[in-house]
């Protein structure tokens, strides 16, 4: 299913707090929060500042220092863990335009029994259109932080899987266009490029989430249903990896297929200047002949040289299509 953009007023609705009694409150600012820690399941900060951090940072006791590691390689840089918090970020591929994914940060801080969500507005989107379409949100239930948090888990899940799905529609319709297709343009390639761009922006975001959620089953949560539902995650994100796999086989296949084509393309024409330039050759030759200045030129007294030279030229010319005609190389 294609990943498709809702209007939403992210200006209004910088702050969404998702409570115990499974009602959703949306603020402008951190200051109106009135609610404590003990009410709340999950708070998102969408499209955060600096200040919007120092403030939450100020009225729940949080560290945010894993928002200045962010570009390290390192996992351990990824997933910070201490006595009362649990944080760690990852990278996501946004679907922002026909061509290029974007990689887009998410932060996320678990800390006396809420757990706080740092995204973007464009990421955000995307997660409640796909809540919106696979779920009766309304209906469901959660009965503690974790449990809130595991489904969100199954969201992202869920988001790789289409943007890996974008890729695979993308791709078997640009084979199939290849292949009914006999003329190729740089364009063909540089599509090939952007998809193996794309698909590989996916391949690193899930290794990274996929040990990130490794890092989390070691937490040995007390509910032991979190940990089996992160197990399940893990399953569905191996059989993306395949596909993701699948799509990078497709991907070389499809180059090596337009190459083969251009270079038989290239041969055609090769074979066409090499027929041209034999055909013009000899009657060329003939004429170079006769036209050098030497007086003893038999040739030149005769009173019919010039028809005979023309003729000469006409043959040599007629003999060289009948040979490349029975070589099959003229149709």
């Amino acid at each position: 299913m294609a990943i498709e953009k809702i209007k939403r007023d992210t200006t209004k609705n910088m702050i969404e707090l998702y409570l115990k009694t499974n009602e959703v409150k949306r603020l402008n600012t951190i200051g109106e929060i009135d609610y404590h820690a003990k009410d709340i399941f999950n708070i998102r900060i969408i499209d955060y500042t600096e200040q919007v951090l120092k403030e939450i940072s100020n009225k729940f006791d949080i560290d945010l220092s894993i928002f200045n590691q962010k570009e390290d390689i390192e996992i351990s840089s990824h997933y910070l863990k201490s006595n009362d918090q649990l944080s760690f970020n990852f990278s996501i591929p946004n679907y922002n335009s026909d061509t290029l994914f974007k990689e887009e940060e998410i932060f996320i801080i678990i800390k006396k029994q809420v757990v706080f969500y740092f995204l973007s507005s464009s990421i955000d989107e995307n997660f409640v259109q796909l809540t919106k379409t696979r779920y009766d949100f309304t209906s469901i239930n959660f009965s503690s932080h974790l449990e809130h948090f595991v489904f969100q888990i199954g969201i992202i899940s869920d988001y790789y899987a289409d943007l890996t799905e974008i890729i695979s529609k993308r791709v078997k319709q640009f084979y199939e266009n290849i292949l009914n297709s006999k003329k190729f343009i740089s364009k063909d390639l540089d599509l090939i490029m952007i998809l193996n761009f794309n698909n590989l922006l996916i391949k690193e975001s899930i290794s990274n989430f996929q040990r990130i959620l490794h890092l989390l089953i070691q937490n040995k949560f007390e509910e032991k249903i979190i940990t089996s539902k992160i197990n399940l995650e893990l399953d569905d994100i191996a059989v993306i990896s395949d596909h993701i796999q699948f799509n990078f086989d497709r991907l070389d296949d499809l180059k090596e297929n337009i190459n083969s084509k251009i270079d038989l393309e290239q041969n055609s024409i090769f074979r066409t200047l090499t027929i041209i330039t034999v055909c013009i050759s000899l009657p060329t030759l003939i004429a170079g002949i006769y036209g050098m200045n030497f007086k003893n030129i038999p040739e030149l007294g005769w009173r019919f040289g010039y028809p005979a030279a023309i003729g000469l030229m006409v043959i040599s010319l007629i003999i060289a299509v009948v040979y490349f005609r029975r070589k099959k190389w003229i149709r």
